[in-house]
């Protein structure tokens, strides 16, 4: 995956059409003008019907090949986009060489729990006849099978990469607003001193929608003493989305999420000093810097 190229892709498969075509299409005026020839003697010799017989197959034929050419252009697209992405995701996840945080309340768990452990064709037989033409055809059937074969494995690839795509905590979990209160040591609003902040704060109003900031498993969703009404998803590989102080919750544990939608609405639930959402992303049970995800996007 790392060494696809779309245009190159796209540019083989159109190559091999224009090349088939071509071929095919010398070989269709071969049997017309075959069977037009003979045609003034006899209209329906058994050459003329094996003539028109190809000539139908190679019509097939290139209905396939048109087919495969748009849906190598699709997956090009595809694979664009995901490599794109990947070249945008390419961090652990962990700033610097000191050891993230662990969190005192496990996802899914009440707090104090334990530690979640990381989620990890066939067509119609061509004619016998040992005519050369007829060979050529049976050739480009098998070539042809071998073309889809071949996008068919791409399109897996593409596939798990599109699952990677939309389980990456990386959209914004409210809408055109911008984070404050940064990841990491601060002043703490309470108690006016030095204190570790686990994540970072959208302030908005209350009953503003919090959207899924990525796709994935809803593991918790009720309320807990100082984060309030929460939700928290489990997106695979260990990640897990926490979203705190809402004012109501719109999904329930076991439900699955897809990104961007409406999971809860702010509020100032918890310990709180006015309306916000509390954003928070573990890996692995550690607090990870949000700020390094929501940056990918």
């Amino acid at each position: 995956m790392h060494t696809i190229s779309t245009r190159a892709l796209v540019a083989i498969v159109t190559v091999a059409v224009a090349v088939v075509l071509a071929g095919g299409f010398a070989l269709g005026y071969g049997f017309s003008r075959g069977a037009a020839d003979g045609g003034a003697q006899d209209a329906g010799t058994p050459e003329q019907i094996q003539g028109r017989m190809l000539v139908d197959r190679f019509g097939e034929l290139s209905a396939r090949m048109m087919q495969l050419e748009a849906e190598a252009v699709e997956l090009g697209a595809r694979i664009g986009m995901i490599k794109d992405f990947e070249s945008r995701v390419t961090f652990d996840g962990v700033s610097g060489n000191q050891r993230p945080r662990l969190a005192k309340t496990q996802p899914g768990m009440p707090a104090g729990g334990p530690m979640l452990r990381p989620q990890a064709g066939g067509g119609d037989e061509p004619p016998t006849a040992s005519d050369p033409l007829s060979q050529e055809l049976s050739r480009m059937e098998r070539d042809l099978g071998r073309l889809a074969g071949n996008l068919a494995q791409l399109d897996q690839i593409a596939t798990t990469y599109n699952l990677a795509y939309m389980s990456f905590p990386g959209r914004s979990p409210l809408a055109d607003v911008q984070f404050t209160s940064n990841f990491g040591n601060r002043i703490d609003p309470f108690r006016r001193r030095l204190a570790f902040h686990s994540g970072v704060d959208y302030p908005a109003p209350k009953g503003t929608p919090i959207l899924a900031s990525a796709g994935g498993q809803v593991i918790y969703a009720g309320y807990r003493s100082e984060y309030g009404r929460t939700v928290e998803i489990d997106h695979g590989g260990g990640l897990v989305t926490r979203y705190a102080h809402a004012s109501r919750l719109h999904v329930k544990p076991g439900q699955v999420v897809m990104p961007g939608q409406k999971i809860a609405e702010v509020g100032s639930t918890g310990r709180s000093t006015g309306p916000h959402l509390h954003f928070e992303i573990l890996q692995n049970g550690r607090f990870a810097d949000p700020a390094r995800y929501l940056a990918r996007f």
